[in-house]
Parts: C-alpha cells; sequence; structure tokens
C-alpha cells in the first residue's frame, strides 16, 4: 500500500521559480517528469529555491517515498508554458496583467514525477502522483489531466508519450480508486457504464454534473470530443450520485 506522504516545504520568492503570481482558477492538472536521472523531490527542492538564468518550475514534486509541495497552489508556477502561440489545448489559453500570455501556467497546477538514475519512472512515484491527483480533485475538483505535451507538444512525461497506452492505464487508474470512494450504489454505477457509449447519456451525464458544480470545461471537452469513458464515471460518481442521495 503507497502512502500520500504529502508535504509542503515552498521555496523562497524566486523571479525565475516562485515569481508569487495568482493562479486563476484551477482548470487542469498537467503532468511532468523530470528527466533528472536519481534526482529525488527534495533535489529539485533544492535546484528550483536556488534557480537563476531560466525559468522552471513545477508545484508538486513526487518521487518513490513522498509528494513534496515546493509552491503554493494558489500562485504560478512555470511548467507548461514554452508555446509562445498560446497552449494547443484551447481552454487553457490565459492572459493576465501580472503575467501577459502566461496561458496554461495562470490555470494549472504541475505536477513532476522523479526519475530513477536508470532512467524509469518507479512505480510507487506513479502510484503516488496518482493520490497526489486524488487529493487535488477534492481541493479544486475533478478536472482535465493533461500531459505537458498535450499543451504544448513536448514529450513530457517521455515514457506517457512514447507509450500512450501508460498514459490511458494511468488516467483510469486515477478514476478507478475515485470510482471505488464515490460510488455508493453498485448498480447506478453499472448503469452508467453500460450506456456510456449512448451520446445523450454522455451529455446528460456532463450537463447535470456542470450543473451540480463541475467545471465548464467539461462541456469543451464533450463538444471536442476528448471526455473518456473514466472521465464520465468519475463526474457522475461524484457530482450526481452526491447530489441524489
Amino acid at each position: 500500500m503507497i502512502a500520500l506522504n504529502y508535504e509542503v516545504k515552498h521555496i523562497g520568492k524566486n523571479k525565475f521559480s516562485r515569481p508569487c503570481y495568482k493562479l486563476l482558477p484551477v482548470k487542469a492538472y498537467v503532468v511532468h517528469y523530470t528527466a533528472n536521472h536519481g534526482g529525488t523531490a527534495d533535489n529539485h527542492f533544492a535546484y528550483f529555491n536556488n534557480l537563476s538564468g531560466r525559468y522552471a518550475s513545477a508545484h508538486i514534486f513526487v518521487d518513490r517515498h513522498k509528494a513534496l509541495e515546493i509552491i503554493p497552489l494558489n500562485e504560478v508556477a512555470f511548467h507548461a508554458n514554452e508555446r509562445k502561440v498560446g497552449p494547443l489545448i484551447h481552454s487553457l489559453k490565459a492572459t493576465a496583467a501580472y503575467y501577459p500570455g502566461g496561458n496554461a501556467n495562470l490555470n494549472s497546477i504541475g505536477i513532476e514525477m522523479c526519475m530513477e538514475k536508470d532512467g524509469t519512472i518507479h512505480p510507487d512515484t506513479i502510484k503516488r502522483t496518482i493520490l497526489v491527483i486524488q487529493k487535488l480533485y477534492k481541493q479544486f475538483g475533478v478536472l482535465p489531466i493533461y500531459r505537458h505535451y498535450d499543451i504544448t507538444g513536448k514529450k513530457c512525461p517521455l515514457p506517457f508519450v512514447t507509450d500512450s497506452k501508460q498514459w490511458t492505464k494511468f488516467l483510469a487508474d486515477v478514476q478507478k480508486e475515485e470510482d471505488e470512494m464515490q460510488f455508493s450504489s453498485p448498480s447506478l454505477k453499472a448503469e452508467t457504464e453500460l450506456t456510456l457509449n449512448s451520446k445523450a447519456r454522455r451529455e446528460i451525464i456532463v450537463n447535470a454534473a456542470v450543473k451540480a458544480g463541475a467545471h465548464e470545461s467539461w462541456r469543451q471537452k464533450l463538444k471536442e470530443g476528448t471526455i473518456t469513458d473514466a472521465d464520465l464515471l468519475g463526474l457522475a460518481a461524484k457530482y450526481i450520485v452526491d447530489t441524489n442521495k
């Protein structure tokens, strides 16, 4: 059993890594990998606490032992804004007077998975990252989860880009645990699973969830055809089941 083991230790104010810009309402969670062989969460705290000469950071670093929040979750981190013309995900395009063209950095939370010395991502790190996202679900709601790659085209996290099945499994695993915690009616769960392929049913689930408090971006995801069965199950579990109690 993997424990969340979540620690909060914020780096100091630094224009290159923690400018203390206000984060706009969160619209997504963005998953990265560090590409730094053997670097732990604590190693990355030390690095970003003293960063100079380049703009980079993320909110949370996860390794095989713990998750470490180095930037407050109401502040901007520099993790997903390489594209000058804006993000590939239209709903994440944003700007602010204090950060013109900040785009996805202004409305998403960045989560970095640390790498082992051999270049792999340890299974415990992946499982703990799932727990981190479930924690964020409780704080900010069930929002879209993207790879860095989905937003800017950068091949990050590389294992989830080169093997899309790993990414699909990751998303399913996030939802699997969430389903187990949220569904109070097995018969409703079975009924939902059987009817996900109905376009009308998918629209009913999304619209009901948004009305109950889910983020409006789910409607856009439905329109774009990028919403998954796992997404729908999660929305039904968190918003529809709960509101019918």
